[in-house]
């Protein structure tokens, strides 16, 4: 008989978690700095970025001799210097677009129908039915907002809420004596307030901490440098805990038809938003 060997046989253990997730505010995306952000972010977080976004680049035609729609919170004086970086900005991602599979653009979303959007494993369906029903509630508090920023900021604003731990990556253009972010000034015109967190907050100083170890991981340096003013936005909505999902049934019905449900009737007495508020400080 073979004497038994006292060697312990190989093995390993994986445990994996969850990167940190952010939503890219489009007005970032469609900065000069955008592309360059987003190749190097998906490196080292989950990023999402609004479904509005893809909206904008789907007519990139229109915008591109409408450039002004997309700068309808900028000053008027200031439009006539910032239309060429923008229209520069359009063309570079209508090319990325028109020569990269979109599933490679390091990025998730949540499309017009579950066969649009591009998710990441793991995620529940129900998290995408918290996201209409979100968006469409907000989008009732934006109604007299026509231009396509207010609906950019609902998506990302709503992508923010529905998915745990994350944050909005959002920045403040430097042309501008405002400081703070352009999104907050639309939250605020849907009543939700959004407040500055204090330099010397514990809370900030241990998340953005972080954040710039992950920044400096990934070679972002050289954008601050350039004069990227990047910042942070987290909102907080404890109404949206009551959104009552559908059976799975339901859910996986909608998904296997590819179709987008109507998500305004059970919005009657019900406001998610009540009560939400946002919380940001510059990076």
């Amino acid at each position: 008989m073979a004497a038994m060997s006292g060697r312990v046989p190989d093995f390993s253990i994986n445990i994996s978690h969850r990167r940190l997730a952010c939503v890219l505010d489009p007005m970032l995306a469609l900065s000069r700095y955008g592309l360059p952000l987003l190749g190097r972010l998906g490196v080292a977080m989950e990023v999402w970025v609004a479904r509005e976004l893809w909206h904008i680049l789907d007519n990139t035609h229109f915008y591109l001799e409408h450039p002004g729609e997309l700068l309808a919170y900028e000053h008027q004086a200031d439009r006539s210097d910032l239309e060429p970086a923008l229209i520069r900005t359009l063309l570079d991602w209508e090319r990325i677009r028109l020569e990269n599979d979109p599933a490679r653009q390091q990025c998730y979303w949540i499309g017009d129908s579950p066969l649009e959007s591009f998710l990441p494993e793991g995620i529940e369906a129900d998290m995408v039915w918290r996201y209409e029903m979100l968006s469409a509630a907000l989008d009732q508090r934006l109604a007299d907002q026509i231009s396509p920023l207010p609906a950019a900021c609902r998506d990302t604003a709503s992508m923010a809420v529905c998915l745990p731990s994350a944050l909005v990556l959002t920045y403040m253009p430097p042309h501008r004596a405002e400081e703070r972010p352009t999104i907050c000034a639309v939250l605020e015109q849907a009543g939700i307030h959004c407040r500055e967190i204090q330099a010397d907050d514990p809370w900030r100083l241990k998340e953005s901490d972080l954040i710039r170890q992950l920044f400096v991981q990934v070679g972002l340096g050289k954008w601050i440098w350039s004069g990227l003013r990047l910042a942070v936005l987290h909102l907080a909505a404890p109404a949206a805990c009551s959104i009552e999902t559908p059976s799975r049934d339901e859910l996986e019905f909608t998904e296997y038809a590819g179709e987008r449900m109507d998500f305004t009737k059970p919005l009657v007495g019900n406001d998610y938003w009540c009560e939400a508020q946002g919380f940001w400080y510059p990076l």
